[in-house]
């Protein structure tokens, strides 16, 4: 390898003698790429971020290997795909893989093909070595890269391969994909001129492996690495790469790649990267932070209706909605302090019931559950707004070690926070004495600054947050008005579809996520109806495969129940109409969001948690409203 490592550099430097060629960077041409080099190296399993760093031409960081735990095959095949999905998505598990005389037996590879063209999503084998081979771009594998040819077969599951030694590869204009140890990095990335990119991979293990320590070299890359698909400096995707070889060869980037290319940004710090891979990595469960302390809440709450009756559900039940109506601001000072898994459980646990209790007693009423949504929904708004990595951190967050895409702020969040600024905004406005129609304008204003905060966000267009607060706002709205029934179907529809047009137009100018380029990436119609398509059976597989599968069941009964004893819930509202309509409008938000997205059984859930949660609490606020902070406000207008 060391061999290797020098014969390339020297093909390099000495293919490039004489050669007049304008350096492309980021989004090269096609003249600028016709002679480019793109090198990928995939290094041993177990080389760190720091072994990757000491060659100072590389800017480091760590590639999201999948989505969940994936086989390494999958890895390779994401990479060329520039595209991929859940797991749980495919019809079956992916073959047992191997590469033979440079290509993936047939037989294995039919199955692989079928297995990725049943799945919800534009997942195509191979689809980067035939783009670059159509292009007359050539693509070639070291004879023992092993599944690291995956990377570089076409959609015949086939890829060219040669004698390192001959030095045709790592050192031949195009694409080249080789083994290569941390020793060899330096040479390699020394061989590179003009619009040349050396790809440092860290191979995984198994499954064992979720974000793999990598670099780039080549013009433009002099910061840690970063991508639109992330917006977290240090953390790119595995899809990334393919439109990263793409641009730098000349080549355009097909639709079927939802990848998005690689840059690097602010100062290069491999110790940050390093650091931030370690906390992802051994980020705590949700499981064990916030559903562990919800358990014990319901089981208290129970305990307590069963010694003290009426009188003690009443106030467990208070307390467990504002409870959970504080966790989400707790789990953003969990991330700060960087608590591990226990103390964040108990931070979590005994914090939300100190403060539930507190406002409670000082606060009380529906001023009390008003507080709590507003710090939760603002803290994550100035989070989000300000740049910092909290909110990604946080335990109900977008997580790159999971291996989600980063668009928007996460569906637990997207659920959590929009329920939380619907449901507060009403109790807040049921506080309110004499109030009239103008409830209906805060109704639209909140959820129009929420929006504001959180569909565009940091983390690119969050589709489904523009939904939930768009078709919230506007039921809460003409909930407040009390329009007729056609004219609040259409004022609801409008509603949606304003915050939708709104996001498309601040995405497209931001400089253009997903929502953007999915619509303007599309030929025509029918490939904007296909976008369509794939969401929906993306969300109807959430369903087939649940993340939470109890909890989707639980969920389910709830909404049943509710709908059943609908007289019996409103009932719980009293006068305070204005709680009662941010509520409701929580609820068709939530229920319509769930339709339109494509986690939407996540979405349903978490919905679901919190509207259970604040509907106890207006239950056990019911007889103390008018005297503890929710006057009487007569009838809605």
């Amino acid at each position: 390898m060391l061999a290797l490592a020098a014969l390339a550099a020297a093909g390099m430097a000495a293919a490039r003698a004489g050669t007049n060629l304008a350096p492309p960077g980021h989004g090269a041409d096609e003249a600028a790429g016709a002679g480019a080099r793109v090198v990928i190296a995939i290094l041993p399993y177990g080389t760190s971020v720091e072994q990757i760093a000491r060659v100072p031409e590389l800017a480091p960081g760590v590639v999201s290997a999948g989505i969940g735990a994936v086989p390494v095959a999958q890895t390779y095949l994401d990479i060329g795909q520039g595209n991929r999905t859940n797991e749980k998505l495919y019809e079956g598990e992916l073959p047992r893989l191997y590469v033979r005389d440079g290509r993936v037996p047939p037989p294995l590879w039919e199955r692989t093909v079928r297995r990725a063209a049943g799945a919800p999503a534009d997942v195509v084998p191979g689809l980067l070595g035939s783009t670059l081979t159509d292009a007359g771009v050539p693509v070639a594998a070291e004879v023992d890269s092993g599944l690291a040819t995956l990377i570089a077969v076409d959609r015949d599951g086939a890829a060219r391969t040669g004698d390192a030694a001959a030095c045709r590869l790592g050192c031949g204009p195009g694409l080249s994909v080789i083994r290569a140890r941390p020793g060899e990095l330096g040479d390699l990335a020394g061989g590179l001129a003009g619009g040349d990119l050396l790809v440092a991979i860290a191979s995984g293990a198994r499954a064992e492996q979720e974000l793999l320590p990598a670099g780039i070299a080549g013009e433009g890359f002099d910061g840690d690495l970063t991508s639109a698909s992330t917006r977290t400096d240090g953390v790119v995707v595995s899809t990334d790469i393919a439109p990263t070889v793409l641009s730098r060869l000349g080549v355009e980037v097909p639709n079927e790649m939802n990848g998005s290319e690689i840059t690097s940004e602010a100062e290069r710090d491999p110790a940050g990267v390093a650091e931030l891979q370690q906390r992802l990595e051994n980020r705590p469960s949700r499981e064990t932070v916030v559903l562990l302390p919800l358990g014990a809440w319901l089981v208290l709450s129970g305990l307590a209706a069963l010694a003290w009756r009426r009188r003690g559900a009443s106030v467990a039940l208070r307390l467990l909605g504002l409870s959970c109506a504080w966790t989400p601001s707790l789990l953003l000072v969990t991330a700060a302090l960087d608590a591990s898994q226990a103390p964040a459980a108990l931070l979590v646990g005994l914090g939300a019931v100190a403060l539930a209790a507190a406002a409670d007693r000082w606060v009380g009423g529906y001023r009390a559950l008003a507080l709590a949504c507003a710090v939760t929904v603002a803290a994550y708004a100035a989070d989000v707004i300000a740049g910092s990595p909290l909110t990604a951190l946080s335990v109900l967050g977008p997580n790159p070690g999971g291996g989600v895409r980063f668009f928007g702020i996460g569906n637990e969040l997207e659920a959590t926070l929009t329920t939380l600024t619907l449901i507060g905004a009403g109790a807040w406005l049921a506080t309110r004495p004499r109030l009239d129609r103008g409830a209906a304008a805060w109704f639209v204003a909140i959820a129009a600054l929420a929006a504001a905060a959180f569909a565009p966000g940091r983390f690119g267009a969050d589709v489904g947050a523009a939904i939930v607060l768009g078709v919230g706002g506007a039921t809460a709205a003409v909930i407040a008005l009390g329009l007729p029934v056609r004219r609040a179907i259409l004022t609801v529809i409008a509603g949606g579809v304003l915050a939708l047009a709104a996001l498309f137009a601040v995405d497209l100018v931001a400089g253009g996520a997903h929502l953007s380029r999915s619509v303007l990436g599309a030929g025509d119609a029918t490939d904007v109806l296909d976008v369509l398509d794939r969401r929906v059976e993306l969300m109807t597989a959430t369903f087939i495969h649940p993340v939470y599968p109890e909890l989707l069941a639980a969920s389910v009964v709830l909404l049943a129940l509710a709908a059943w004893r609908r007289d019996d819930v409103l009932g719980w509202f009293g006068h305070a109409w204005a709680a009662r309509a941010g509520f409701l409008g929580a609820l068709v938000g939530i229920l319509v969001g769930t339709v339109a997205n494509d986690s939407g059984s996540v979405l349903l859930v978490i919905g679901t948690i919190y509207l259970a949660a604040c509907a106890g609490f207006f239950w056990g606020s019911r007889d103390g409203a008018a005297r503890r902070g929710s006057p009487d406000q007569g009838t809605a207008a």
